[in-house]
């Protein structure tokens, strides 16, 4: 409905095809087009000395951790929590607030949040926001985000966690501690163990993921059974052997339940698995126009409408998500 709301032009009949088309060109160019907000602070404040949350880049000490995030403030009682994904070898991705321009897509304030895990660790390619051996980072940052949607006046039940990769890793786990709240996993390290730079977290951090801490962090059947007010929403790529095989599976062997095409629901947890092949499958992620198809059926969810009449919505994303990437895949072979 918001999107639709926004989207929405009305002309007099007298008016004409060329008048019409731009009035949608504009109305395209308000909505994808967001401006990034320019105030920053490059000291470390104490998150306490903040009163009152505006619009802007914000570095804080929360609890004797540094945060830097991005806020974008509405006039809603919905927040979007967006969490990044690896940095890279190479480092490139760990400042970067993915998906932060896709603020005027939703009726949410919009919240990224940095892993500060990049900045107290050099050259740590993948972090899951994870911390350290005696202090879990994802609960500190989950009374981050309370305490930001207590003053932005947001119901717990209306904050929905969203990343891919390790974001949505730490999308999962992060929810555990904000109850009644949605987390939305795309191709996330259900099992950051296996993941390719597993190696490389472990020499710089000291800290191997797959052993049990008292935080539980290397069991995410735990984090979802014990957080029944909460609903997960997994996203994976049946076509990226590393996520399927190495991750979905698994948790469908430990949780007891059948992988099927689409959505399907296991109590407070839904998986989606889509179809989509391309260079990098892991990286075959949603694009704008999907992110919006997404965040429609996330509302459906969260309403709790009868998964049966979510189903053909999402196997109509799922087609018009293979359709975009086997359409890039098509380019870059003629390229060839």
């Amino acid at each position: 409905m918001y999107f639709e709301e926004q989207m929405r032009v009305e002309c007099e009949s007298n008016v004409g095809m060329k008048q019409f088309s731009e009035h949608l060109d504009e109305k395209r160019k308000q909505i994808f087009s967001s401006i990034f907000p320019a105030d920053f602070k490059e000291k470390y404040d104490e998150f306490t000395d903040i009163k009152e949350l505006e619009s802007g880049e914000y570095a804080v000490k929360f609890k004797g951790v540094n945060f830097k995030f991005l806020m974008q403030k509405k006039k809603s009682d919905n927040l979007y929590v967006f969490l990044n994904g690896a940095a890279g070898l190479d480092g490139r991705q760990k400042g970067n607030y993915q998906r932060w321009s896709w603020g005027n897509l939703v009726d949410a304030s919009i919240l990224n949040i940095l892993d500060p895990m990049y900045y107290e660790y050099e050259n740590l390619p993948i972090g899951w926001y994870w911390g350290k051996c005696d202090v879990d980072y994802r609960q500190l940052m989950a009374e981050l985000i309370v305490t930001i949607a207590n003053m932005l006046e947001v119901p717990y039940s209306h904050i929905t966690l969203y990343g891919s990769s390790a974001g949505g890793t730490a999308s999962i786990y992060t929810a555990h501690y904000i109850p009644g709240c949605t987390a939305v996993a795309l191709n996330p390290q259900i099992r950051p163990w296996k993941h390719e730079w597993h190696e490389n977290f472990k020499n710089i951090v000291g800290i191997d993921t797959e052993k049990d801490d008292k935080f539980h962090r290397n069991d995410i059947e735990w984090h979802i059974k014990n957080s029944p007010n909460c609903k997960f929403v997994i996203v994976v790529n049946c076509r990226s052997r590393r996520d399927y095989n190495w991750q979905i599976v698994p948790l469908a062997q430990k949780l007891d339940f059948k992988i099927e095409y689409g959505l399907s629901q296991h109590e407070n947890l839904f998986t989606w698995i889509f179809d989509t092949g391309s260079v990098s499958k892991h990286s075959a992620l949603e694009y704008s126009t999907i992110f919006i198809a997404i965040d429609n059926v996330i509302g459906k969810i969260k309403k709790n409408i009868a998964i049966g009449q979510v189903k053909n919505d999402v196997c109509l994303i799922n087609e018009f998500w293979r359709e975009h990437w086997e359409s890039l895949q098509a380019i870059e072979d003629v390229k060839k």
